[in-house]
């Protein structure tokens, strides 16, 4: 008699999460009722316009919401681990082992008085890699990411390399623990076309070299029907539609999504 493996726990499921923000010591709700799970392995497309609430939610489901954010009601699991209700030190871990972000200002997530190497070198430091093999899992790091002369970035600091670049460093350091979830929040705003295109394609190809689970916040239709397998469509905080991403856009249901 067969018996058949139990099923993986979804790489990301965000259950009727509930989130405010404190404005002059009042809960400001912005988040109500936002369900959606990611597949191990799946593309998944949030999109909708600005203020409806994409990147609370992407920040909410890592913990990574800003001191007067709060998690009012609901939960969001990252392969199968409450991420809500764990202590520091656990969500420190999920953090470097299971789960990376990529914000939209590469500049930003650099920091400007350091050389890309060491900045890179570090995201391995983290995982108990030490001296002299963090930096050259650092070069073959920026070599995963299609960095063409790895040895002279990792000397350069962040001014120094273009809008395109900073962002391939920076999915470089998400990609060091070989997450089974990329969070990518606007991953190509601020970038012309032809470099949007590059990183997007970058992105496409390191999904189906690791078989990490992506969730790509947008407000780019054509970008997320390009990438995504399932899509949900955000409005004024909530979830107004989800499904296919080819039956969300060719046959869109909800009025906000037309």
């Amino acid at each position: 008699m067969s018996t058949s493996a139990p099923a993986k726990p979804a790489a990301l499921a965000v259950e009727d999460l509930d989130v405010a923000y404190v404005v002059r010591g009042v809960p400001r709700p912005v988040l109500r009722g936002v369900s959606f799970t990611v597949a191990p392995g799946e593309a998944f497309g949030l999109v909708g316009e600005s203020g409806c609430g994409k990147s609370t939610t992407a920040y909410a489901a890592l913990r990574y919401l800003p001191t007067n954010g709060l998690i009012t009601g609901g939960r969001a699991l990252i392969d199968g681990v409450d991420v809500t209700h764990i202590g520091k030190d656990d969500l420190r871990t999920i953090r470097a082992t299971r789960a990376s972000m990529v914000y939209q200002d590469p500049g930003g997530s650099l920091n400007p008085t350091l050389r890309i190497g060491p900045q890179v070198a570090e995201a391995f430091t983290v995982l108990g890699v030490e001296g002299g093999e963090a930096r050259q899992r650092a070069v073959e790091a920026l070599k995963r990411v299609r960095i063409a002369d790895p040895e002279a970035v990792m000397h350069r600091y962040p001014h120094q390399l273009s809008g395109g670049m900073q962002q391939r460093v920076v999915i470089a350091m998400a990609l060091a623990c070989d997450p089974q979830l990329l969070v990518l929040d606007e991953p190509t705003t601020g970038l012309d076309a032809t470099v949007e295109a590059e990183v997007l394609d970058l992105v496409r190809i390191l999904r189906e070299e690791t078989g990490s689970a992506i969730l790509l916040i947008a407000h780019n239709l054509g970008v997320i029907r390009k990438m995504c397998d399932r899509v949900a469509v955000m409005y004024a905080g909530k979830v107004v539609e989800e499904g296919p991403a080819s039956r969300v856009f060719d046959r869109p249901q909800h009025p906000y999504t037309v």
